[in-house]
């Protein structure tokens, strides 16, 4: 096992969770590097009209005013591996550039107020994060000058921050709920294996209920104005008035979380509406939840029971994880679908991803793939370029070579697993079948992506390699040997 140091992230839609983590043979110390004491990083950006930037907690302590002289970047995560661009002060800035700017706005106050230069870190990443979207992660901490030595995602490392609290149990699920996703791992253990059985995300969390309550907000207050003509749907809003009333349905939604039974939502300057309160009740804020709580986060994990062919009665432990661990409507739901035996909830929900990314790291285990990676011949036979529980994270293939079986302009190549699912297709430039000859390799990085090289020897200098990338792999984690 390894000792060191090493800083690990959890880079939510809402939120960022920071960790250093310390272990020599004495054992571990891990330390939560929080914004204020220990409460995660906002992953909220403001730009001034003069480019000034502002970040995390202070954004959202001051998006009121801040709205009516910033844009308000939210949510931009969720925009990492598109082309979506956002515009600000008349220029389009990409996620990637967001991201690496927040990111420098992180290493800037952990830096001053706990003294450590964040040059490298673990990051763990949702289980639906598109190949492109792990990309544009590890870019933007490289632009950030940190260095990217390990990823793991999100429900994975949850199960490994919490492993002595699960030992013995073979078949465990966790559940992370954060801000914008939500990923469930039904994970299986075997010896030294953790082996996931399925895989499921949702972008779904704690902004839809955001949202939700401010659009309900929003009518309560319409419905009581004498002024019809001033009525209007909360998408009318303007940018800075929507948010407003965003900032406001988050506070209320923690408070009802935490301890209230009545929450009074004031929002001040709200466009034509003015200044205007509404009580949201206990009773009211559970009834408006529990849609979203039965229709997308409860059938999300049945989807995951399903792939996993498997009902509650087979699953040993629940960890939940995520800062949207503490909604109770959503606790209530899954102690009535589990039971309380099951369920385990650790200390500090919103950081165990980031402790679970830097125990990977320190374990030394290896990814290794559950299912063979392969070209499917034209008998419909798949022949293997990455042999399951042999390759994974960190293997590479040999070259091997193909040739066409009949007269053609292009070679179709289908990327499968051992079972014959197909994973890829890639049409490459043929010559004909009597000249040609194809190699075809294949890699796995830490992203846990494997990219397929198709190199043929007859094609024009400029298109003799052609590279895919393929997501969906699965992976079992083999921890070493004690």
């Amino acid at each position: 096992m390894k000792t060191g140091s090493l800083i690990s992230i959890d880079f939510g839609t809402s939120n960022t969770s920071i960790v250093s983590v310390m272990r020599d043979e004495h054992g571990e110390k891990i330390a939560v590097l929080g914004e204020e004491g220990e409460f995660p990083f906002a992953s909220l950006l403001a730009i001034s009209n003069e480019n000034k930037l502002f970040f995390g907690n202070k954004v959202r302590k001051s998006r009121d005013q801040l709205a009516e002289s910033c844009k308000l970047v939210a949510s931009f995560k969720s925009l990492l591996g598109t082309e979506k661009c956002i515009s600000v002060n008349g220029k389009e800035i990409s996620p990637t550039q967001l991201t690496s700017e927040y990111f420098r706005c992180l290493k800037k106050v952990v830096l001053k107020k706990y003294n450590i230069d964040i040059r490298e870190a673990a990051f763990s990443f949702p289980v639906d994060f598109s190949p492109e979207a792990r990309l544009d992660l590890i870019e933007a901490a490289q632009k950030a000058d940190i260095k990217v030595v390990g990823l793991v995602s999100e429900s994975t490392a949850a199960y490994m921050a919490v492993r002595d609290k699960v030992k013995g149990k073979s078949r465990v699920m966790v559940v992370d709920w954060g801000g914008g996703t939500l990923d469930i791992s039904i994970l299986e253990t075997s010896g030294q294996r953790i082996r996931e059985a399925a895989v499921y995300g949702e972008k779904i969390g704690g902004d839809d209920v955001d949202n939700a309550l401010a659009q309900r907000v929003h009518a309560l207050i319409s419905d009581k104005l004498d002024d019809k003509s001033k009525v209007r749907a909360f998408e009318e809003m303007s940018s800075a008035e929507r948010d407003k009333m965003l900032s406001a349905a988050e506070r209320a939604k923690i408070q009802l979380s935490e301890d209230g039974e009545e929450y009074p939502l004031t929002i001040r300057d709200y466009g034509d509406y003015g200044t205007k309160t509404v009580f949201i009740t206990n009773e009211m804020f559970t009834e408006m939840v529990k849609p979203i709580i039965r229709n997308r986060v409860l059938a999300a994990i049945n989807t995951a029971m399903e792939r996993a062919k498997v009902t509650t009665a087979d699953i040993d432990a629940v960890v939940i994880a995520g800062g949207s661990s503490y909604l109770r409507p959503y606790s209530d739901a899954m102690l009535n679908l589990f039971g309380e035996e099951k369920i385990i909830l650790p200390e500090k929900p919103q950081f165990i991803s980031a402790i679970g990314a830097a125990a990977a790291h320190f374990t030394e285990g290896k990814f290794k793939l559950s299912d063979d990676l392969g070209i499917m011949l034209s008998d419909g036979s798949v022949l293997p370029l990455l042999k399951k529980d042999k390759d994974g994270v960190g293997s590479k293939s040999e070259r091997l070579s193909f040739s066409l079986v009949e007269d053609s302009t292009k070679a179709h190549i289908i990327v499968a697993n051992g079972s014959g699912r197909v994973l890829e297709r890639m049409d490459v430039p043929a010559k004909g079948f009597l000249v040609e000859r194809f190699e075809i390799s294949a890699e796995i990085g830490n992203t846990q992506i494997a990219e397929i090289t198709v190199h043929s020897n007859a094609a024009p200098e400029e298109e003799r390699d052609a590279v895919c990338k393929v997501n969906g792999l699965t992976f079992y984690y083999e921890l070493p040997k004690a």
